[in-house]
């Protein structure tokens, strides 16, 4: 079972644990004494967009006769007028070519972000008496869809489960206590966000009924004209009642009183869309489920149930397993099935945008980030969830068909709708809607939906590429690749795109028997496209090119030049040799010189194993995703602790929500090591990690440094999964056992011919039986030159394939033993959180514990962190150890903390032991004025670094010596066995404690500033408070930067 456990630790709004589903949901988090479950309904959070104010729906349909301020003729002419040879000058940013007033030209970045209107919070507040509990946790059950929370004080305990349901948009919260009163108040909230204007009114209904109404103008509404958009938030308590009472900061506050020790919270929303009169609605919706509880957690609990039947993995890394599940886990609850804005799906950020305002606010994002969140429910066979992408896409054909006609004047869709010359946003999300058709063979769907939309785009290209008679061949151009290079033609993204959908429209066609003549177009033309672009680079060799005009070290924010490889297929590890290299060179290229970020670690780890490098796939996944841009929930963002995306670095101060995108692609990345079918043959396990370190990587470094390039992570010699889909709509199941292919299992849903490439190695003898019931038959197989195994299938036949020289036939249910489970009827027990060491030594964590704040805070102090791309290492002038002397009790620091190298391979500071009789001289420069109130103790426990300490009942001074600068300090204070409070004063700050006083066994570790304006020595005073003694275990000194 999966879960996300915060043990005693607390949980910020940025490493909630997310709740939805598909449309209504949000994020619960334990902070500041009070369970917040924060909501989002789409409903809500799109409708600040201006698309869907009154004005916008009133007004007539959008011009779209000028891009960018120009005529198309027009742009087509300032791009020849901007072309410039990357090889002899400087070279236009595409923006830079499209506006005189780009960004890039300004002073500085302008201020400003992003706030939708929030649909919400509900907070519980347990009583005073559960303050400084005893134990305390918050937990994600994934498989369950739940977040359970337990506060326990002196065996008083109150728990809190929180689901939301499938039937109807109801989140519900159970809560049950051991004395009355442990819930002692609830409250709805609805907070204030810079750049956000919404009125609210909070109301008491009755005893056990409370509600707010919301209302607010989308962005460019008619507010002369037109009334704002309303919704109302409700919620009722059963089996208690409340005193509700207006909060001076905002919000409404319910007492609790007659509350039994089970009570449950239910809560609605209602929006403008759905109803005028949104109070008799809301308590209609309240009627309804009040009496029906146990039907809402019974069909939550199906489908929850029914959704991990349906396919999973088994691995032996189990971090990436948690994130597999977790990930997709996420997309179910946010993809946006089940409501009525499929024109945004999951957006940018899914239900996860919490707290405002953000850099981008969510919607749908075309040029990458929308694909990406959907890039791995085709082969996780979740058809259910992309549909969801169908809808989307669909709900624009229209807007894309008026700017076909209105800027280039062609027929069918425009393929940049709607960024103008981004001309392989079209054709790319095509690729969705005909992966669903041949992952479904739904032949209704590539009649109805697929081949229409398929020949539209096509029908505009045909009109845009541009024959030229020098070459022979027909050019993109105008064109842009995505949010890089100048305003180019034949971008290789857009390249491949288009000669991709050329090719499946003619081959939808053909299916279907349609005209011949378009047929035979299409497929002339994506022959005769420009082939794509590529140079020899110094340092790469032959490699693609972003674009025809681009350089050939191009810095890359998009991976998008290997479209060919990943998604599209067209080059592989299959390929001729010549070609075969040119993709390697390319991914180099691309893993060297791609921005980090939310989309390209995934990418590149696919491509990786579409090449058949699962050892750098996986490298990939961690060093440029997990390591980065993991947080502790186990979803990603573009700011943690370790790392800020380039876009944020100088932004002013907004807040970063977890990404879907990254959420799809970690999922993919996963599938294609396990699972490929993209050429229409079954490839099982054909990018597992080897555990192969790939030695390359570090030519010609120094030997000393070498490891630093060669992480090992490990080989996937055992590992399975169940009911993945491949292309042909064939369901695939399979075990690696030792690193070979032991088993696999397919069922087929559309029937037709089944082709496995080369399953058990080249030679091996193979068996195919049909399953039909408890028997099984053999059935007639053949295997071509190219060691492709191929068998006719039934519609619903389930077969088996093994390995006809094993000993015994293998068993199913052992084959798939470990590969899922049912939900279980009772909650996990807690677990460790789970813990990575990054490349750059600092941990990661999945969940977190009473240590992993100590541990973070430790590692953000000693190792790198990634301000974009930029490797920024910690300046320690002094590593201080505090306890019993050094020939008393030997420490190996190697064990505690790995050791810091900076950049260039220069190592850190060691630790400095500090004992009571290390007294200050200027000829040591450290130590304690005297030593004679001071003793020093070892503990043996909890760890290295703080099983020792130096403390005492009486006040001390510890004497540094520092030249003038700005510096920090991370002290470490606490005592394994008895309980301490300690103070510690730094000149020029008011004095630093520990709060509250620890008790035994108890920790606290702070970063503290310290501005010391004259050279020589600093005194730092440490004295005891709280009737108890100071300890002191550990005291790092960063510097920032010295006065000048």
């Amino acid at each position: 079972m999966t879960t996300v456990t915060f043990d005693n630790a607390p949980c910020g709004w940025n490493e909630a644990l997310p709740l939805g589903n598909g449309h209504f949901g949000g994020m619960v988090y334990c902070e500041d004494r009070r369970l917040a479950i924060a909501l989002n309904h789409y409903e809500v959070y799109y409708r600040k967009l201006h698309r869907y104010s009154r004005k916008y729906k009133e007004s007539e349909a959008p011009d779209y006769g000028r891009q960018y301020g120009r005529t198309f003729e027009e742009l087509e002419q300032r791009a020849r007028d901007s072309y410039r040879d990357p090889a002899k000058e400087p070279i236009f940013l595409y923006g830079d070519a499209l506006s005189e007033h780009s960004m890039h030209r300004a002073y500085g970045k302008a201020p400003g972000g992003v706030s939708h209107y929030p649909t919400g919070e509900l907070h519980l507040h347990p009583s005073a008496e559960l303050d400084r509990p005893d134990d305390c946790f918050l937990q994600l059950d994934v498989r369950r869809a739940l977040v359970r929370y337990q506060i326990e004080k002196e065996g008083k305990r109150l728990e809190a489960s929180t689901f939301v349901a499938e039937a109807g948009d109801y989140a519900v919260t159970q809560v049950s206590q051991t004395d009355d009163g442990l819930l002692s108040a609830i409250a709805l909230s609805v907070p204030a966000r810079r750049y956000a204007e919404m009125e609210v009114a909070y109301e008491r209904q009755d005893a056990s009924t409370f509600y707010y109404i919301g209302s607010f103008y989308p962005d460019g509404e008619d507010k002369e004209r037109y009334a704002p958009f309303s919704f109302i938030v409700m919620t009722r308590l059963l089996g208690a009642a409340g005193d509700f009472e207006l909060l001076p900061s905002g919000g409404a506050r319910i007492r609790l009183r007659e509350a039994g020790r089970r009570v449950t919270l239910l809560t609605t929303v209602v929006t403008e869309a759905q109803t005028d009169d949104l109070l008799s609605e809301a308590m209609r919706r309240m009627e309804r489920a009040g009496a029906r509880i146990g039907e809402l957690e019974a069909g939550h609990r199906e489908y929850w149930r029914q959704f991990w039947a349906r396919s999973d993995v088994s691995l032996p890394d189990k971090l990436i397993e948690d994130l597999w599940h977790i990930n997709l886990y996420a997309i179910a609850c946010s993809n946006g099935r089940g409501g009525t804005m499929p024109e945004q799906a999951c957006g940018l950020n899914g239900l996860w945008d919490i707290k405002q305002p953000t850099k981008w606010g969510s919607m749908w994002y075309w040029d990458v980030n929308i694909q990406a969140a959907f890039w791995p429910l085709y082969t996780a066979n979740r058809l259910d969830l992309a549909q969801a992408f169908n809808d989307g896409l669909l709900a624009y054909v229209g807007e894309a068909e008026r700017m076909a006609r209105q800027f280039h004047g062609l027929d069918g869709v425009a393929g940049d709708y709607p960024h103008a010359l981004y001309l392989s946003i079209w054709p790319w999300c095509a690729q969705f809607v005909w992966d669903y058709y041949r992952y479904s063979m739904d032949a209704a769907f590539l009649r109805d939906t697929a081949y229409p939309l398929l020949r539209k785009i096509a029908l505009f290209f045909e009109g845009y590429a541009q024959y030229e008679a020098d070459s022979g061949a027909y050019v993109i151009f105008p064109d842009i690749s995505p949010e890089q290079g100048p305003l180019t033609r034949n971008s290789t993204c857009t390249l491949a795109s288009v000669k991709y959908m050329l090719l499946r429209a003619a081959e939808a066609g053909e299916l279907l028997g349609t005209a011949e003549e378009e047929r035979v177009r299409w497929r002339l033309l994506a022959e005769r496209l420009a082939p794509y672009p590529h140079a020899d680079s110094p340092r790469y060799g032959d490699t693609l090119l972003d674009s025809e005009w681009a350089p050939a070290d191009l810095h890359l924010r998009h991976p998008s030049l290997l479209m060919p490889i990943y998604p599209i297929g067209e080059i592989d590890r299959h390929g001729e040799a010549p070609v075969r290299r040119r993709a390697e060179n390319t991914l180099r290229y691309a893993e060297e010189n791609t921005e980090f970020g939310m989309f390209q670690f995934g990418w590149l780890s696919c491509v990786a194993s579409r090449l058949g490098k699962g050892d750098a796939a996986l490298r990939l996944l961690y060093e440029q995703g997990i390591d980065l841009s993991l947080r502790c929930n186990g979803l990603f963002a573009e700011e943690t602790e370790r790392w800020i995306n380039y876009c944020n670095i100088t932004n002013e101060p907004l807040y970063h929500p977890c990404m879907m995108e990254a959420s799809g692609e970690l999922v993919a990345a996963v599938n294609e090591m396990l699972l490929q079918s993209y050429d229409g043959a079954i490839d099982v396990f054909p990018a597992v990690p080897k555990g192969e370190v790939g030695r390359e990587r570090a030519a010609g470094r120094y030997d000393h440094l070498a490891g630093d390039y060669l992480r090992a992570y490990g080989k996937w010699n055992d590992c399975a999964f169940r009911g993945l889909l491949a292309v042909g709509g064939f369901e695939v199941s399979a075990r690696l056992q030792d690193g070979r292919t032991a088993w696999i299992g397919v069922r087929s849903l559309a029937g037709g011919q089944a082709i496995l490439r080369r399953p058990f190695g080249e030679a091996a003898r193979v068996v195919v039986a049909r399953l039909t019931g408890s028997s099984r038959s053999e059935t007639e197989h053949v295997t071509d030159d190219d060691g492709c195994l191929r068998f006719e299938t039934e519609l619903g036949g389930e077969y088996e394939i093994y390995p006809r020289a094993d000993a015994a036939r293998p068993d199913r249910q052992e084959m798939l033993a470990d590969v899922g489970e049912d939900v279980a009827p009772a909650p996990e027990p807690r677990r460790a959180p789970r813990i990575h060491e990054a490349h750059t030594r600092r941990r990661v964590f999945l969940g977190k514990d009473r240590d992993t704040h100590h541990f973070r805070m430790l590692d953000h102090f000693t190792f790198d962190y990634y301000a974009g791309n930029r490797r920024e290492s910690r300046v320690a002038v002094y590593r201080l150890d505090f306890g019993v002397r050094p020939e008393l009790l030997a420490k190996d620091y190697g064990e505690a903390l790995p050791r810091q190298m900076h950049a260039e391979g220069v190592p850190g500071q060691t630790f400095r032991k500090i004992s009571a009789d290390n007294v200050f001289s200027p000829r040591t420069g450290i130590g304690w004025t005297h030593g004679d109130s001071i003793e020093a103790v070892d503990r043996g426990g909890p760890d290295l670094l703080r099983r020792d300490f130096i403390g005492g009942t009486e006040e001390a001074v510890l004497v540094v010596e520092l030249p003038k600068g700005r510096y920090d300090l991370l002290i470490v204070s606490g005592d394994a066995a008895e309980p301490s409070c300690t103070v510690m004063e730094i000149p020029g700050a008011f004095p630093w404690r520990t709060e509250p006083a620890l008790r035994a066994g108890e920790f606290s570790t702070d970063i503290l500033p310290l501005t010391h304006r004259r050279d020589g020595p600093v005194s730092l005073r440490f004295r005891p408070d709280a009737g108890l003694p100071w300890r002191l275990n550990l005291l790092v000194i960063n510097k920032n930067y010295t006065y000048l």
